[in-house]
């Protein structure tokens, strides 16, 4: 699969190269989501930069010391023989103090990249200690060396390196949180795919780089997601439970909130109902889920920071696909009946995209366009508005607002099958009239976002009313560029 979407990833990694001092660089991120992959793009960007890529594994602490002794040896020119099998320094410290010393005596710039540092943690916790001690000591004071430690554990990385109580608090010059990639990198990935299709790959992966290479196999979606994706044993099959027991303990209450959420339960009380605990019990499990960044928690734009309404969603969107349809098609699925499963997802999937995906997208694009000066004012807050009113509930898919200059959009996400209509247009605005701040003069601006286009009397009446039409087409465009 081509490397695509981490421009600026790695412009932060070129500014630490080029860097006068020494740089200590930690990169982290879920499973998956392209850490080794962005290093080894790095490295083959900066040929020329004498560099030593070691990857941790679970073996125990002998085995590994063994195996970055060997790493240390290959790396240090000025050893001319071959390392016996057996050899290794006689511990960390020792490894890391002759590492520095052949980075100090050389005097260009080293790049040393530590991969899944956090399986070295798992074994063995007091290995931040040691590096602590070798960078305050050492590392630090050689201005050519350039250290990137990387790791999938979160939790483990924000106990064990970001914490105050850390022993390396403090010490990292540069922190990379890697996310997924954005849709407009998808479209960079699969240009030559339908934007529909696209708009379901990620639905599907959600911008996970491994899960998008599954796409990549063959030139249909629904091939792809029966002989690729379904596959017992396959890597979409067997993550989430990785992803949770690795990071979690009570991991089967955890999955039932994320399965809970994925269903369309979004209150504090239904969800625990769901899941089974009381309200005052579940507080604890739905704020460790944010911070993993696996659920978030959204509130009507504008609603004060204390309000009760807030919902919860899944906010991983592989995990959301992975609970909403896989886990119930999982019995059929491990039967080989791979086809029927394929069939019953994929008819239940535009409804899904509809309410979750493309929505979300359309927020995204506000803020492109706000960027891109398609906007009349520029948001402080983008998201979705719902309430009850008089009797009646409210909901506006996309809302943004900047309340110092009281300017407001409104818009409707429509993913169905055909031309969206004028009715849709009148409605809501219509319906709009019930968010306060409408009523009470703010200015507004609507916009219609829709999968195939509108009709000519939606044009026209879009042209009347100052009314922004965006299909997925022009969605697209401007999320890509």
């Amino acid at each position: 699969m081509n490397f695509v979407g981490r421009n600026k990833e790695l412009g932060i990694l070129r500014q630490m190269l080029a860097s006068p001092k020494a740089e200590f660089a930690i990169v982290y991120g879920r499973r998956r989501i392209g850490k080794t992959r962005l290093m080894t793009a790095f490295l083959e960007q900066n040929p020329n930069i004498p560099a030593m890529y070691w990857m941790a594994t679970t073996h125990n602490e002998v085995f590994q010391l063994r195996d970055f002794s060997r790493a240390i040896w290959q790396h240090d020119s000025r050893l001319s023989d071959v390392a016996a099998f057996d050899f290794s320094f006689q511990d960390w410290e020792d490894a890391l103090y002759h590492l520095a010393d052949l980075v100090e005596q050389d005097g260009r710039p080293h790049l040393i990249i530590l991969d899944e540092f956090t399986y070295l943690l798992r074994n063995q916790p007091a290995i931040s200690s040691v590096f602590q001690k070798v960078w305050d000591h050492r590392f630090s004071h050689i201005p050519q060396l350039k250290l990137i430690l990387t790791g999938s554990h979160i939790g483990m990385m924000a106990r064990e390196v970001f914490s105050y109580q850390a022993p390396l608090y403090g010490r990292s010059t540069v922190q990379m949180r890697l996310r997924p990639l954005s849709y407009g990198a998808l479209c960079d990935l699969f240009p030559a795919r339908d934007a529909t299709e696209r708009v379901a790959i990620y639905a599907v992966t959600g911008g996970v780089p491994a899960y998008m290479e599954l796409f990549t196999r063959t030139d249909r979606f629904v091939s792809a997601l029966r002989d690729v994706c379904l596959v017992d044993g396959g890597i979409m099959l067997s993550d989430p439970a990785v992803i949770i027991y690795e990071q979690l303990n009570e991991p089967q209450t955890y999955e039932s909130i994320l399965a809970a959420a994925s269903a369309g339960f979004h209150s504090w009380s239904d969800i625990a109902k769901m899941v089974g605990l009381a309200d005052t019990q579940i507080g604890p499990y739905l704020k460790l889920l944010q911070e993993l960044e696996l659920l978030e928690r959204r509130s009507p734009v504008l609603a004060k920071p204390t309000n009760k309404k807030g919902r919860y969603f899944v906010k991983d969107h592989f995990l959301r696909f992975y609970y909403r349809f896989i886990v119930p098609q999982r019995g059929a699925i491990e039967r080989g009946y791979q086809e029927a499963a394929t069939k019953k997802i994929w008819a239940e999937l535009r409804g899904f995209i509809g309410e979750h995906v493309f929505e979300e997208l359309c927020r995204e694009w506000v803020w492109a366009a706000a960027m891109s000066g398609q906007l009349d004012f520029v948001p402080e807050q983008v998201g979705s508005f719902w309430r009850r009113y008089r009797g009646q509930g409210v909901q506006l898919d996309v809302v943004a607002a900047a309340p110092r200059e009281k300017w407001l959009l409104i818009g409707e996400a429509k993913w169905g099958v055909g031309e969206v209509q004028r009715q849709v247009l009148t409605d809501l605005i219509k319906r709009s009239q019930r968010m306060p701040q409408v009523a009470d003069g703010w200015q507004t601006q609507y916009v219609l976002f829709a999968r195939e286009g509108f009709t000519d009397a939606t044009v026209d009446a879009a042209l009347e009313m100052g009314v922004t039409l965006v299909a997925l087409s022009k969605l697209e465009e401007d999320l890509a560029s």
